[in-house]
């Protein structure tokens, strides 16, 4: 017997127009240029510092409204990277 395969239209997690929205609304939501758009650009940039403050900002004050719960791996289960 052979698999039977799903007919729904499979998606894609991020649609194709979002890059076109971050390229039109640049200078609504305040990106420039010269803007990193990813971790790694970010750590490349002259500016690699004000980024990881930034992003530390952006933890301590998640951790400060209590936004995720600390809670033991299962067994068996690998974390992700």
């Amino acid at each position: 017997m052979s698999l039977r395969r799903s007919v729904r239209e499979r998606r894609i997690s991020i649609p194709n127009d979002y890059i076109v929205f971050l390229q039109e609304h640049e200078d609504d939501i305040g990106l420039t240029e010269d803007d990193p758009i990813n971790f790694c650009q970010a750590m490349c940039s002259s500016n690699s510092q004000n980024w990881v403050n930034a992003m530390n900002d952006e933890m301590k004050s998640m951790q400060d409204n209590g936004i995720w719960n600390l809670v033991e791996l299962p067994k068996g289960v690998k974390p992700i990277g």
